[in-house]
């Protein structure tokens, strides 16, 4: 709940840093150079001695990062642009769906009749969501479907890498070439991504926060209730995320929601819920991807 808590405050804290002069190449920057420090200097004092991984896994980890770790929260935010937080973040989740079936393309894992069901719900309802979005913003859910599908592919492509090392090596290797990535973007990139920073105190202290509370703190409750409850109900358990952004985003934001935009939200999450159950009766201890709530 508290790492929902930290990772659903993430719309909220964008579109305040979008109002401090911030664009999201900008407060994404700063986010990731600044939890990468952190974190290797959490790793130097908490794992003193330990050695880091060998060259095949450290590189594949890293470009895990600079890709999944770059590409989808950047997706993500511009998305926010154009249409509604709590819009963004329901559809967004219709990538559980996505990596079940390319699990099923990539591993020949077969879902079962549950699973199918399960997945079936979750179109529907992302149907029942996009359908809310107006004319004229078709681009923000082009975004997000295109975020989902980058963190289908890192979260895939992860599953044999996340299970070379300690989990906080991992998140360090893996911070370190989101960061490194958008620092090359930055400074070589193309004019339309060039970073725009807060131009004021107030626009750097939510940074901060962002940095502390809605990353770090975060992605390490994260992982200590993935240690204590499991995989699947923490899967379960992290739909909490879209309600608080949802929440913030009509209290905080202003922003509308409808009686089919709650069915459909409701679809979704739902079906997750269902989904979570369905994984634990069907778990062989395979081990645990990198799977970190992109927001």
């Amino acid at each position: 709940m508290i790492a929902g808590s930290g990772y659903g405050t993430g719309p909220w804290i964008a579109t305040n840093l979008e109002r401090n002069g911030a664009n999201p190449m900008g407060f994404l920057t700063a986010r990731f150079v600044a939890s990468a420090v952190i974190l290797v200097a959490l790793r130097l004092i908490h794992l003193r001695g330990s050695p880091w991984p060998n060259r095949e896994v450290f590189i594949k980890t890293f470009l895990l990062g600079a890709f999944g770790f770059f590409l989808t929260p950047l997706l993500y935010f511009i998305a926010i642009k154009h249409i509604d937080s709590g819009l963004v973040v329901v559809i967004f989740y219709i990538y559980p769906a996505l990596t079940v079936l390319l699990s099923w393309a990539v591993y020949k894992h077969k879902p079962t009749l549950v699973i199918v069901g399960c997945l079936v719900v979750t179109l529907t309802g992302i149907w029942l969501t996009a359908g809310q979005v107006g004319d004229g913003k078709t681009i923000g859910i082009v975004l997000t479907l295109c975020a989902a599908l980058v963190h289908t592919i890192y979260v895939v492509a992860g599953t044999h890498v996340a299970k070379k090392s300690d989990t906080l090596t991992m998140i360090t290797i893996t911070f370190c070439g989101s960061a490194v990535a958008f620092i090359v973007v930055s400074l070589f990139g193309p004019q339309s991504l060039a970073p725009e920073f807060p131009n004021n105190t107030r626009g750097w202290v939510l940074i901060a926060f962002f940095t502390i509370f809605g990353t770090i703190l975060a992605t390490a409750a994260f992982f200590a209730g993935l240690k204590r409850i499991g995989p699947s109900v923490t899967s379960m358990v992290e739909t909490f995320e879209a309600v608080v952004t949802i929440f913030l985003g009509v209290a905080l934001l202003s922003e509308s929601i409808t009686a089919i935009q709650i069915i459909g939200t409701a679809l979704v999450l739902g079906s997750i819920v269902v989904l979570g159950w369905a994984e634990s009766r069907i778990e062989s201890g395979s081990g645990t991807v990198i799977d970190v709530p992109i927001t």
